[in-house]
């Protein structure tokens, strides 16, 4: 059983690097389970042992990975930082997330790409939805600044948005994500 279980998670590991890479790279509209099963070197029927939904049910493991990453690394600012350095730390975090992902993580927490809404999609954007605010409410902690915390990382997601889009670039994003930091930190 364990060699199976361990069989299983090397396929899983495989197919959800190749799927992102194939998503980061071409979109998801693009990718094809073909090609995501040709890249982790895996048959397409075990893609569908283990993602029955296809494509649409690998996306949301995806998304799943991407906030659980997100999570841990705010919760790693909280536990670091002092009561009076909280906010700042979060906010770099946040931006530290976005930077190193390229927007790939945004888009998969955002459920933006591509699903067509069904009942699997309303659940995980539900799931999705509260897994943030229970986030936002372990990053504002005990300064209980729920509206500014929301209001900061509303405006990290809107800046990479419109720079992923092509309405800023990356000068104007470090300049308008500084000036919202000095705000998100004053007290």
């Amino acid at each position: 059983m364990a060699d199976l279980d361990r069989r299983r998670r090397r396929t899983i590991t495989a197919v959800c690097t190749a799927a992102r890479t194939l998503f980061e790279e071409r979109g998801y509209q693009a990718a094809t389970i073909t090609e995501i099963a040709a890249a982790a070197d895996v048959a397409v029927s075990s893609i569908y042992a283990n993602f029955p939904g296809g494509k649409q049910d690998i996306y949301l493991a995806l998304a799943d990975q991407a906030v659980a990453a997100n999570e841990h690394i705010l919760d790693e600012a909280v536990a670091a930082s002092t009561l009076a350095e909280r906010a700042g730390a979060v906010f770099d975090a946040y931006v530290r997330f976005h930077r190193d992902d390229d927007q790939l993580a945004f888009r998969l927490i955002a459920l933006t790409d591509a699903l067509e809404p069904d009942a699997k999609f309303d659940e995980a954007r539900s799931a999705i939805r509260m897994r943030i605010a229970a986030m936002l409410v372990r990053a504002v902690g005990e300064h209980d600044d729920l509206d500014r915390t929301i209001a900061s990382w509303a405006a990290i997601n809107g800046l990479f948005s419109a720079r992923t889009q092509g309405f800023i670039d990356d000068d104007t994003l470090d300049r308008t994500l500084a000036t919202t930091r000095a705000w998100a930190v004053a007290r």
